[in-house]
């Protein structure tokens, strides 16, 4: 994970955020007791995410809802399928 390798952890990435290209889908614990939801909102504008989808569970939804952040990747991809 990205904030792992920090040493301040944010400021010395949150910057580059801005620069992004690729469509961008975050998704995010909504009881995320380490990182509260609201930063979910301001990393989806940060980032110009398509879509912020805020899921019931803590801090790991890809362990603790996979299907559902495999539904929310599979439809993401779908849409931006080159053709």
């Amino acid at each position: 994970m990205l904030y792992r390798s920090a040493v301040r952890m944010g400021s010395e990435w949150e910057p580059e955020l801005a620069k992004m290209t690729a469509p961008s889908l975050v998704f995010w614990g909504a009881r995320d007791p380490a990182c509260q939801v609201e930063f979910a909102d301001e990393l989806g504008r940060a980032i110009r995410a398509e879509n912020v989808i805020k899921l019931d569970c803590n801090h790991w939804p890809v362990l603790q809802r996979p299907a559902q952040v495999a539904a929310a990747l599979e439809e993401h991809w779908q849409r931006h399928q080159s053709a």
